[in-house]
C-alpha cells in the first residue's frame, strides 16, 4: 500500500509522540494534548506573523520579525536571559575577555528598569558617585525604557576618553540627575588591605577576578608579618562588590571552611546541579571574622557571605545583599546567534536561594540616607571641587561596628551559634 507524503508525515509524527510518551512514562493522551496546545499557540504566532507582513504600513523583513519574537520570548523569562543576534555574538564573547573602555559599572534590568547593581571601586562610575540601586533612565538623551542589557552595555562602553551622559533617579532625588562621565580602560584591582593597631586586618575585595585568591593570600601574609604572627581578627569588606568569577569565591570560602558544602546549584536539566565542597587542606586557623555587605554586594560576593554565615565562620554586618544568584549559560545557535539563558540558581549550604532573595546580615547597620543623597553625584565641570571634598572621609558606621564586634568577640560570638541551629 502506498502512503501519501502528507499522511506519512502524520503517521511518523504520531509514532514519535508515542515513543516519547512511553519513554517519559506519560500517557499518550497527555502527550497528544500537550502537543496539540503547542501547535495551537504556534498557529496563533504564524497568523500574527502573516498579518503583520500583509497589513503593516511598510514592508517588513520577515527575519527581523522572527528575531524580535525570539528576543521577546527570551527576555520575558528573567532579567538575565537574552537573545544575542549573530552580528553581536562575537562582540559579546570579546567583551568577556581582558580590559575594556567603559564606566566601571555593573548593571541589570530590575523591575523592567535599567539599574545599577554596583559601581566598581576606583573607576569613573565610582568616582562620579553612582550607587547601587540607581535607575538609569536615559543614555545620551535616549530613553532606556524597554532596553535589553546587551544594548545598554554597548551604549555605555566606548573608546577611552570619550564621554557618555546618563540620567539617573535615586531615592531622595526630587528630579532626574544628569551625569557626564569620561570612559576609561577598566583595569580591575581586586584586593586592598590595611592592618589596624589592634592586630586586625581589613581586607576589601572589589571584584572577583583571576588574581583574587592570590592577592587575598598576600594580604593575609602581609598582615601576619606586620602583627608578628599575632593576627586577632579579619574584617572582609564585600560592600558594593558586584561579584565575578564563581571559582574565586569558592576558593576564598575554602580557606575558612574545612568540610561540607560551600555552595551548590540547582536547575531543571541534567548537569545543572553542581556541588562545591570544602577541603581540610589549606584551611586557615580559626580567628574572629566579620563580613561587611550591602545592597551592592552581588553574585560571587553573596556566595562568600552566605556560605561563611551558614558555616558559622563569620558574622555579617550591614544591609541585605542584592540577590543575584543565578547561572547563565551561553548557547550558540546554528545561524551564528546565541542565547544567554538562566539554567540554574545558587543556594547556600543551608538551602537558602540567593537569587531574588539576597543574604541577610546578622547585624543590620543602615547607612543614613543623607550619605546617599544628591551631593554624592559629580557633574561634569564640578569634579575638581567635589573631588577635593572627597578627601575628607565621612564616618563609616558599618566599619566602626565591625571593629567593635571584632574587639568584643566574646560578646558577639553567640550569634554564630544561634545561626548554626537554624
Amino acid at each position: 500500500m502506498t502512503i501519501k507524503k502528507g499522511k506519512f508525515r502524520f503517521v511518523l509524527l504520531l509514532t514519535l509522540i508515542f515513543m516519547v510518551g512511553v519513554s517519559l512514562g506519560k500517557g499518550l493522551d497527555n502527550v497528544l494534548a500537550e502537543s496539540d496546545n503547542i501547535y495551537k499557540e504556534l498557529e496563533i504566532f504564524t497568523n500574527a506573523l502573516n498579518l503583520i507582513r500583509e497589513n503593516y504600513v511598510e514592508e517588513v523583513d520577515t527575519k527581523k520579525l522572527i528575531t524580535g519574537a525570539i528576543s521577546g520570548m527570551v527576555t520575558a523569562l528573567d532579567e538575565h536571559s537574552s537573545y544575542i543576534t549573530s552580528d553581536k555574538f562575537n562582540n559579546f564573547l570579546d567583551d568577556t575577555k581582558g580590559s575594556f573602555g567603559g564606566l566601571g559599572i555593573i548593571i541589570s534590568i530590575v523591575d523592567e528598569t535599567l539599574t545599577v547593581i554596583s559601581p566598581i571601586e576606583d573607576t569613573p562610575a565610582w568616582r562620579a558617585g553612582l550607587k547601587s540601586g540607581d535607575k538609569i533612565i536615559t543614555i545620551d538623551g535616549v530613553s532606556t525604557k524597554g532596553i535589553d542589557i546587551l544594548e545598554a552595555q554597548k551604549k555605555l562602553k566606548g573608546k577611552k576618553g570619550t564621554k557618555v551622559t546618563i540620567a539617573i533617579i535615586r531615592k531622595g532625588f526630587t528630579k532626574p540627575k544628569n551625569i557626564t562621565i569620561t570612559r576609561e580602560i577598566i583595569k580591575l584591582k581586586s584586593v586592598k588591605h590595611e592592618v589596624y593597631d589592634n592586630n586586625v586586618v581589613y581586607i576589601r575585595i572589589t571584584h572577583f577576578i583571576e588574581t583574587t585568591t592570590e592577592d587575598f593570600k598576600k594580604a593575609l601574609d602581609d598582615a601576619e608579618s606586620k602583627t608578628n604572627g599575632n593576627l586577632k581578627g579579619i574584617i572582609l569588606d564585600l560592600r558594593d562588590d558586584p561579584g565575578g568569577l564563581l571559582s574565586k569565591s569558592v576558593e576564598i570560602c575554602d580557606m575558612f571552611v574545612d568540610d561540607g558544602t560551600i555552595v551548590y546549584t540547582e536547575g531543571r536539566v541534567a548537569g545543572s546541579r553542581m556541588i562545591f565542597k570544602a577541603h581540610r587542606l589549606g584551611t586557615l586557623p580559626e580567628i574572629p571574622m566579620v563580613i561587611l555587605i550591602n545592597g551592592g554586594s552581588a553574585s560571587a560576593s553573596e556566595i562568600v557571605a552566605g556560605s561563611l554565615k551558614d558555616h558559622g565562620r563569620a558574622i555579617l554586618i550591614g544591609t541585605k545583599s542584592f540577590g543575584k544568584g543565578s547561572v547563565q549559560t551561553i548557547i550558540p545557535m546554528s545561524d551564528g546567534s546565541g542565547i544567554k539563558l538562566t539554567t540554574a540558581k545558587y543556594y547556600t549550604p543551608s538551602g537558602v536561594s540567593i537569587h531574588g532573595e539576597g543574604i541577610e546580615p546578622n547585624i543590620v547597620v543602615e547607612v543614613p540616607e543623607t550619605e546617599e543623597g544628591e551631593e554624592s553625584i559629580i557633574d561634569a565641570g564640578e569634579e575638581e571641587k567635589i573631588e577635593g571634598e572627597k578627601d575628607e572621609k565621612k564616618p563609616d558606621i558599618q566599619l566602626d561596628k565591625a571593629k567593635e564586634v571584632i574587639n568584643n568577640w566574646n560578646k558577639y560570638e553567640n550569634i554564630l551559634k544561634v545561626d548554626l541551629k537554624k
